[in-house]
């Protein structure tokens, strides 16, 4: 049987099935090594150039075919990868509107309990404040008028109405117990200055 040069449809055919190149080149072997040399003869010897050529080719064009091949897989891996991207990108999207009031939601809530508690924390803090701060007796007195003006009922504080009222009285007292240390420190410093005015 005389070795034929491989055609297309035989190379891509054997490209896709499994250990279809095995079988491929087995008959290709098979062919050529049926093939008696004689090199006593120019002829002889030219024939035996005639199918190493064959086989040389064949391998050219089996290359070619599967580069070609591999070249077409690609592309469709290529397209198959970019709608794979654009649909989870699509996905992501319909999830995150999907979640959208659900998130708005938690975020109004965050934002509302962290009011109230830096409300609860601004009210504590004015203690701190007048002790910073060096208030005087006036000062302090003002601080307890604004305090006492802060109306804490449901309406305003919610769920944080008890934590709010326990808040401003525990800083009432402390702040009238800082006005009255005020208040007679600065009563002492006015007595001291009148002793030193009638000396």
């Amino acid at each position: 049987m005389e070795l034929q040069v491989l055609e297309q449809n035989v190379i891509v055919q054997a490209f896709a099935t499994q250990g279809g190149t095995d079988a491929l080149f087995e008959r290709i072997a098979e062919q050529a090594r049926s093939f008696v040399p004689d090199v006593t003869t120019k002829k002889g010897r030219e024939e035996i150039g005639s199918v190493a050529m064959k086989v040389s080719k064949s391998k050219t064009l089996t290359e070619k075919y599967a580069k070609d091949l591999v070249a077409e897989e690609k592309a469709r891996i290529k397209l198959i990868d970019d709608d794979r991207i654009q649909f989870c990108k699509k996905m992501d999207s319909l999830r995150d509107e999907i979640l959208a009031p659900r998130d708005a939601w938690e975020q109004a809530e965050k934002d509302r309990v962290s009011g109230h508690k830096q409300c609860i924390q601004d009210i504590r803090d004015m203690l701190k404040e007048a002790i910073e701060l060096g208030f005087n007796s006036n000062q302090i007195q003002s601080s307890i008028n604004h305090l006492e003006n802060i109306i804490i009922d449901f309406e305003g504080w919610e769920e944080f109405t008890q934590e709010a009222h326990i808040a401003k009285l525990e800083t009432l007292e402390l702040l009238r117990k800082a006005l009255a240390e005020r208040e007679k420190y600065e009563a002492e410093q006015a007595e001291l200055e009148r002793l030193r005015q009638a000396e």
